[in-house]
């Protein structure tokens, strides 16, 4: 009798209605899950950018400074030809006093520049301005390659001690890379990174 019952029409019929319950009860679940997830977590924002293919969580880059920033003119008093791509401010060197990251195109050639590329184009680099302590004087670290395009940076003391960390994020067309760097005895060391010599 059990065999016919689950041959007969009314038993797949019935066996259905349970199987589709089933997922609207695991789907239900699965979306309160979901919720009680998104609310330890924070607001969870999904933004699609603005290229309509990419969806992610929002980073929090630092803003540019000002024109009139008074260590981006010290910045130009050293590097007069310079093309300032990205300039932000942080206390890098743990000494309460404000430091500047700033990447920027030149066309000067230095000890980075293959000899194939020698006097031919813009290079991009990055140098941090450091504050000697008199909120006048800086001292700048040897320029180093930085990426070429879509340059962004957060800062972040990813070690939660002393000097603060910066992350560096770029391209070179479909190339994409970063690095996390940090400024120790006046030069920027490069922590960590990847794809960062590809761009």
């Amino acid at each position: 009798m059990d065999r016919t019952f689950f041959k007969s029409a009314k038993a797949k019929i019935l066996i259905i209605i349970l199987v589709v319950f089933a997922g609207f009860l695991l789907r239900g679940r699965l979306d309160g899950l979901y919720e009680k997830q998104q609310t330890r977590q924070g607001a969870g924002e999904v933004n699609v950018y603005s290229d309509g293919e990419r969806v992610g969580r929002g980073l929090s880059y630092a803003e540019n400074v000002p024109e009139d920033h008074p260590i981006l003119g010290a910045f130009y008093e050293e590097y007069p030809e310079a093309e300032v791509l990205v300039a932000c401010e942080e206390d890098l060197t743990d000494d309460g006093l404000k430091d500047l990251v700033v990447i920027f195109a030149t066309t000067e050639d230095d000890e980075h520049v293959g000899s194939e590329n020698l006097g031919r184009h813009k290079h991009i680099r990055l140098t941090v301005a450091v504050d000697s302590g008199d909120g006048k004087v800086y001292q700048f670290t040897d320029p180093i390659p930085a990426p070429v395009e879509n340059q962004k940076i957060q800062f972040q003391n990813i070690d939660k001690k002393d000097e603060i960390e910066f992350v560096l994020q770029g391209q070179k067309d479909n190339k994409v890379g970063y690095g996390i760097f940090r400024v120790v005895e006046g030069e920027t060391v490069n922590l960590f990174g990847e794809g960062m010599e590809d761009c």
